[in-house]
């Protein structure tokens, strides 16, 4: 079975088929050093790549146990503070083969990493990187930011470039695809529809030529919860 780290504001329905289809969900919890509203957000916590977890030492001791079961965990001095760019050093987007992000706002321990795997780090305008793309694959990325996108043609990495918003984020005037996604194996999951994404077709035909299925967790319009993130 596959465990997802989600916000704990995950409406139950979403919760409830991500279970249905696999998914055992490993909530995180509430952080009250950033705004309220991303506050439960695990891309604003931590960062994942592969079976290396990179997250902030303020986590509770009896998460990072439960945490501790799915990899190596490095406990980071790094604090997300409460105004942006502050909240930003664990929000790096990384397909495997290349990582962006805001470098000057990046956690030292993970450029660190980053360099040891020889993953490129490329510098980019937009200090929400994860929560503003859609991680495919390696090869393939989904996103609204042009930096990101620029970036990621630069790096040999297929992107395509959507529209912004269509995405809820309660307390903020949109969200971001990237933080309502989540990719595990063969699927691409999603916390609620793209109806009303004006890019909905291009999406969904980029994802299936990129070998990928789309499952979606709820009949709602996506919402951004801070990515679903796979360990």
């Amino acid at each position: 079975m596959e465990t997802a780290l989600i916000n704990p504001d995950t409406p139950e329905e979403i919760v409830h088929n991500l279970k249905k289809n696999g998914v055992r969900a490993l909530i995180v919890p509430r952080f009250d050093g950033v705004s309220r509203p991303i506050s439960g957000h695990p891309d604003i916590q931590i960062f994942i790549h592969r079976r290396s977890i990179f997250c902030h030492r303020a986590l509770t001791p009896v998460f990072l146990h439960e945490l501790d079961r799915y990899g190596h965990i490095t406990l980071c001095e790094t604090v997300p503070g409460p105004e942006y760019p502050e909240d930003i050093p664990y929000n790096i987007a990384c397909t495997g083969r290349a990582a962006f992000h805001r470098i000057e706002g990046t956690e030292p321990r993970i450029k660190e990493y980053l360099a040891e795997k020889k993953i490129s780090l490329h510098n980019v305008k937009q200090g929400y990187s994860r929560c503003s793309t859609l991680i495919v694959d390696e090869d393939h990325i989904i996103t609204a930011d042009r930096s990101i996108h620029a970036e990621a043609e630069k790096a040999g990495i297929t992107s395509l470039l959507i529209n912004p918003g269509h995405v809820t984020l309660p307390g903020y005037r949109y969200g971001f695809l990237g933080g309502a996604s989540g990719t595990a194996g063969d699927t691409v999951f999603l916390t609620g529809t793209l109806r009303s994404h004006p890019d909905e077709e291009q999406i969904i035909t980029f994802i299936e030529n990129a070998g990928k299925k789309i499952i979606y967790l709820s009949g709602e319009t996506a919402i951004d919860l801070g990515s679903i993130l796979f360990i």
